[in-house]
Parts: C-alpha cells; sequence; structure tokens
C-alpha cells in the first residue's frame, strides 16, 4: 500500500489509528486524543468503510492490529509527521509571543530554578503559557509531545537543535547528625536503577559497594530524604549546601556530573513564543548553574 492509497482519508481518523496502535485499546486511544470513545469508535470505522479493510481485531488482551493495519501504520506515521510539519509552519506566523509552550524537564531541575523563576518569564511575557511535562521519561519532540525539553542526555536526531548549557556538579552529601559515620555504614538513597545505568547508581556501587539502601523514582523525594538525614545522596552543590547538608566522601572519586542541553525542534526555532521561552531558558540555567542570581 502506498499513499495514494490514503487519498480522500481524513487525518482524524489516521490519528484514531495511530492512538489505538500505542495504547491497544479505543478508550484509551479516545482519553488520549481527548475524544469520547463513541467519536473515536465511529472514525475508525468510518475509516474501515472508507478502506474497505478491518482494521483491529478486538481480543481479552485488547486490540490486535490486523495485517492491513501493520502495513498502514508506517504510512499513517509519515502524515503524522507532515502534520506537524504544517502545525509548526502556521505557529510561526505569530508576530508576538503569545500562546503555549510545552517544556519536558527532571523534576529536580522543575523545582530547583525554573518554578521559583518562572514569574520573570511571565512579567516580559504575559501573553505566553506554561505548561511542564516533569519526569525521567523522555519525551518525543519530532512528534510534538513538547515543544523543548532541558536533557542531561545529548539526542541525536537531525531534526533537533541541542544547545549545551552548562554542566551540573554532583557530589555526595548528609545531613550533619549523620555526616560523621563512614560511608559504608550510611544507608544510601538513590534513583530506583536495578540495571545500574545512572552515574549516580555507579558510583555508589564502586566508591561505598554494598550497602543498605532506600530507592525512589522522583528527586524531590531523594532530596527531601537526604533533608531528613534517613541517608547519604549524590545532589547537586547548588541545592545541597544551601539546604545545609554536609559533603562526605572526600576520600572517595569524585562524581562526574551532567552536561545539561535545551533541546527543541529546528521548525520551531523562529516561532516567536518558543524563541522568547528559549532564551529565558538559557540565560537562568545558566545563572543556575553558574551559581549566580537571576
Amino acid at each position: 500500500m502506498d499513499v495514494q492509497t490514503l487519498q480522500g482519508v481524513a487525518w482524524e481518523d489516521l490519528s484514531v489509528v495511530l492512538a489505538a496502535f500505542e495504547h491497544r485499546s479505543l478508550n484509551r486511544a479516545a482519553a488520549a486524543l481527548r475524544i469520547g470513545q463513541s467519536t473515536a469508535s465511529r472514525r475508525l470505522a468510518r475509516l474501515e468503510d472508507r478502506l474497505g479493510a478491518h482494521l483491529f481485531d478486538r481480543t481479552p488482551e485488547g486490540l490486535a492490529p490486523t495485517a492491513f493495519a501493520m502495513d498502514l501504520e508506517p504510512i499513517a506515521r509519515l502524515i503524522q509527521g507532515h502534520m506537524a510539519d504544517i502545525t509548526r509552519l502556521a505557529h510561526g506566523q505569530e508576530m508576538q509571543p503569545r500562546g503555549r509552550v510545552r517544556l519536558a524537564l527532571p523534576d529536580g531541575i522543575a523545582s530547583s530554578w525554573l518554578l521559583p523563576h518562572l514569574a520573570t518569564f511571565y512579567a516580559d511575557c504575559p501573553e505566553v503559557d506554561v505548561d511542564l511535562v516533569i519526569g525521567h521519561a523522555v519525551v518525543d519532540l519530532v512528534r510534538r509531545e513538547a515543544d523543548m525539553a532541558v536533557r542531561f542526555i545529548r539526542p541525536t536526531q537531525p531534526d533537533l537543535v541541542v544547545r549545551k548549557l552548562g554542566h551540573l556538579a554532583i557530589a555526595p552529601y548528609a545531613h550533619a547528625s549523620i555526616a560523621e559515620s563512614p560511608l559504608e555504614e550510611m544507608r544510601w538513597i538513590v534513583f530506583d536503577d536495578p540495571e545500574e545505568n545512572l552515574l549516580e547508581t555507579q558510583w555508589v556501587t564502586a566508591e561505598v559497594g554494598p550497602q543498605r539502601t532506600m530507592r525512589v523514582s522522583l528527586w524531590n523525594a531523594l532530596f527531601a530524604a537526604v533533608q531528613q538525614g534517613l541517608g547519604a545522596g549524590l545532589l547537586s552543590p547548588l541545592v545541597a549546601e544551601p539546604a545545609g547538608l554536609v559533603r562526605v566522601g572526600a576520600d572517595r572519586e569524585p562524581v562526574q556530573g551532567r552536561d545539561v542541553y535545551l533541546v527543541y525542534h529546528r521548525a520551531l526555532r523562529d516561532v516567536p513564543r518558543i524563541a522568547a521561552f528559549r532564551e529565558w531558558l538559557g540565560r537562568s540555567v545558566l545563572a543556575f548553574l553558574e551559581g549566580s542570581p537571576l
């Protein structure tokens, strides 16, 4: 099947197919598209009627794509990309910064510098609204799951613009009440990382060895646990020292730290609201990393 076969097919119908592929449930697909289940069902039936082919089988485990649907999916992805390009071009027609910006970033970065200083951006650009996608999951900027992202890992997709903002130092810290204890006797607050992919996990394993741990999935929980004296943890000096935490492990190898990147789709480069927020982000993150006031 080729793109010619899809002439006359509505994008809103194809979007239901893609959502059904991802969620394997019409209810969840409808929720992801922010439409009613009946609307999703109607669009799917309309597309099947237009194409003259059945797309999904209903099974106890959920929706199972047919062979025809499997052939259709990559073509629908191609059209999805073109629709995103059209949206970017349309957004680029605005003259002043206004509208909505969606930013993806880790929770620690969000709470440490963004939220305390976001009011300064709103003061400069009162017609721009900012939505935050907070967490460690890497969102797909090409598919517009966010407009831009602050990341610790440099992406390689050719359509993305990557700007290094600086380097985030990391070191072991503990509450003063336990800071004199040997590192091997401390409980360590670590990210839930069973495969030890994170540099923090690797450092604790290499420099402390087998130890009691408390695993958490969010940086804010790690920071709070260290503040309460529940154990030691790897934190940035920029947040640990103002909180009165004590640096430990001076005799151990330094923690590598992390580079911080700002990433966005090149098609959004000249959109006024994106450009304004991008420049503010660059200034504010750099000021935070250098420990200087905004």
